[in-house]
């Protein structure tokens, strides 16, 4: 199975999934205590107390349990014979990451109590760093792939654009092991420099050294019409917005004005389910009815979207361009108007992070995130088995897009040409 990350049923579930993401963030109650009073325990027992409310919650609500192929009494014995030899808790924090590498990737994310301390002080609006949406690749060399730049952003000023691979971060390179985790070491506080090794598509490296400035993560929504044709297109960013939705109606009230729009592209190849992604407000755009089947280990629930027409939304030629960047909403929104032959998707084939994962705190102050929720296509398919797969197959990276050289999108308008 795929890397993945979180998401959650609509409507109440939806809901429950901007709770779920929302609680690393509260106040935590269920710390070590501490002093000359109530029960001690020792390190071993502290180890083992906190493996064992882990699993329980494995065990529980981990919706892979029933249908992995593991061997879960072998694994749990596996796991508290070492912590029954002795750990340190340096040792017992790398013993739970390396659960996480036996499981399939991503559905079960554990931190330290350290590490989430680091983490939830690290989420916050504003950051030092070089104002730059990531991904990462891990071919021909790992590297971190630019997915767009923040305007008036370090990156920006030193001339990086998106479509650029970083590869090297003060002269080291990026590492497989490290993945997309390298942007750590690329921001740092504001009037600190960075030297970065940059490659721009068909182009030589090159030396960047960046000054770090105090920034706000912000999205930006790229719309305009096709030079020559009656075809809109619209990217929609790493980070959503407040106001994001309305910009994009504003943008199809203008392709519409005085015209009749012949086809809209839609292009989520950088977009992943940041906090607040609109899915409800575009599957209402353009669709009408089920949308697929939402389940965990003990319920599903079939969503409905009653439809809204927006200057001819619900009839237009619809064209989304997915990538290895795609993730979670944007990829069940993809997934299923293809399944309803409502809209032709075209590039690569989606990693299928779609599940939602719930945080459970443990006794020690750590705690681990476990995927328990995920979603059906219509037809019975599971994009978080399989991804989203286009009905036209481009391989073409986003990091391998010149100016004006766009395989993926050039595909898309001979789509709608041959549709007219």
């Amino acid at each position: 199975m795929k890397r993945k990350t979180p998401f959650l049923l609509p409507a109440v579930l939806i809901m429950s999934f901007v709770l779920s993401a929302c609680a690393g963030l509260l106040p935590q109650d269920n710390d070590p205590v501490t002093g000359d009073f109530g029960s001690l325990y020792t390190p071993q027992e502290h180890q083992t107390r906190t493996f064992d409310a882990l699993w329980k919650n494995i065990q529980d609500n981990y919706i892979y349990f029933d249908s992995a192929d593991m061997d879960w009494d072998a694994l749990y014995t596996k796991y508290t014979s070492r912590i029954d030899g002795g750990l340190t808790d340096d040792q017992f924090t790398t013993l739970l990451h390396e659960l996480e590498d036996e499981l399939p990737a991503g559905t079960i994310t554990y931190q330290s109590r350290e590490e989430r301390i680091e983490t939830d002080i690290g989420i916050n609006s504003s950051y030092g760093g070089i104002g730059a949406f990531i991904g990462f690749q891990a071919e021909p060399i790992p590297h971190i792939v630019i997915l767009a730049v923040m305007e008036g952003s370090p990156a920006e000023k030193a001339g990086i654009k998106a479509h650029d691979s970083l590869l090297e971060i003060d002269g080291t390179p990026i590492l497989l092991e490290e993945g997309i985790m390298a942007v750590q070491r690329v921001r740092g506080p504001a009037g600190t420099n960075v030297e970065l090794t940059i490659r721009s598509p068909g182009k030589a490296e090159r030396a960047v050294n960046v000054t770090r400035a105090q920034l706000s993560s912000t999205g930006r929504l790229e719309a305009y019409e096709i030079q020559d044709t009656q075809y809109g297109y619209i990217l929609i960013p790493p980070i959503v917005y407040e106001g994001l939705v309305d910009e994009l109606i504003a943008n199809l009230r203008i392709f519409t004005t005085n015209k009749t729009l012949k086809g809209l592209i839609l292009d989520l190849r950088v977009a992943g389910s940041s906090r607040g992604w609109p899915l409800e407000e575009l599957f209402t755009m353009f669709h009408d009815g089920e949308i697929g089947e939402f389940y965990n280990r003990s319920d599903q629930q079939t969503a409905t979207i009653t439809g809204q027409d927006l200057f001819g939304t619900q009839e237009v030629p619809l064209i989304i361009l997915v990538g290895e960047n795609t993730t979670g909403f944007p990829e069940i929104l993809a997934g299923s108007l293809q399944a309803y032959e409502r809209a032709t998707i075209i590039g690569g084939t989606t990693p299928g992070t779609i599940e939602t994962t719930t945080t459970y705190h443990l006794p020690d102050g750590s705690r681990v995130f476990i995927a328990t929720t995920s979603f059906r296509l219509p037809n019975g398919g599971d994009i978080g088995n399989n991804g989203v797969r286009p009905n036209f197959q481009i391989e073409a990276g986003w990091d391998d897009i010149l100016p004006n050289n766009d395989p993926v999108l050039d595909k898309a308008i001979e789509v709608l040409e041959a549709q007219k």
